[in-house]
């Protein structure tokens, strides 16, 4: 039986798609064409996870777009944490991950128009993909036996639209405090939920985006990951690491 349809809040208008079809990929091409700008949010029909993607007008300049990774990893923890038992609990890695009791249940993404007008973006496009319960045919326990799903750690009474409802009112919340205080306040929540087991995602390690033996110091104030490796500390900027990784999973595909 399908599930109804989600409810936006007033700043937000919703588009869906088909199970197949990846709302990144839809969002990024409408913002692309100029038919769609910021409040516009293209959901996925698939019941088993929660796929969207926000189009947004950056009113900062490119370097501090990947502040927004940040608030919608903040956003989710907020609206599961609302939903979900005590006892579950809900922990970041850097750059993108979140996880469930220490096992991966889905990740951020960002891409930023390469065109710009003095050095702010003309649109950028928020991804949050997060798997509500597993997809059997392709599972694969030896490759992903640190992933999980709101399913497996006994979340599984929450359906997508409760929980896309509940992240759209967060995000919408979320980007309001920010865009009022500041990167401050979501970068002390987002700090508050990093994974004290593993703060750097698997992905990012195995991807050799970073140096091998790489040790995640924390963020600066614009959200560039600190990592320090061989005594020296660099910066590493968010939207390089997310594009880098992107290329890598579709020449893997």
């Amino acid at each position: 039986m399908p599930e109804a349809a989600p409810t936006f809040p007033p700043l937000l208008n919703g588009h869906n798609v088909s199970s197949k079809e990846r709302p990144l990929d839809r969002a990024r091409a409408r913002a692309m064409s100029g038919e769609w700008g910021a409040g516009d949010l293209v959901w996925s029909q698939a019941i088993n996870r929660l796929d969207f993607a926000l189009v947004l007008e950056p009113e900062v300049d490119r370097a501090r777009c990947a502040e927004m990774v940040y608030v919608t990893m903040v956003a989710f923890g907020d609206a599961a944490g609302a939903l979900i038992p005590p006892e579950v609990a809900i922990t970041y890695q850097w750059p993108n991950v979140i996880q469930m009791n220490d096992g991966q249940i889905g990740q951020v993404d960002l891409i930023v128009s390469d065109e710009e007008v003095d050095g702010i973006p003309l649109w950028m496009v928020l991804n949050l993909e997060i798997l509500l319960t597993p997809d059997v045919a392709d599972m694969n326990p030896g490759e992903n036996y640190h992933r999980t799903t709101m399913w497996d750690e006994g979340c599984g009474e929450i359906t997508r639209t409760e929980i896309l409802e509940s992240t759209s009112r967060h995000l919408v919340n979320v980007i309001h405090t920010w865009s009022e205080d500041g990167f401050k306040p979501v970068h002390e929540l987002w700090q508050g939920r990093l994974s004290k087991e593993e703060a750097l995602a698997r992905s990012l390690v195995d991807s050799r985006s970073i140096p091998d033996g790489a040790r995640f110091i924390g963020v600066d104030e614009i959200g560039n990951g600190l990592l320090s490796f061989k005594d020296q500390t660099k910066p590493y900027a968010v939207v390089e690491i997310l594009n880098d990784l992107r290329r890598q999973a579709k020449i893997a595909s």
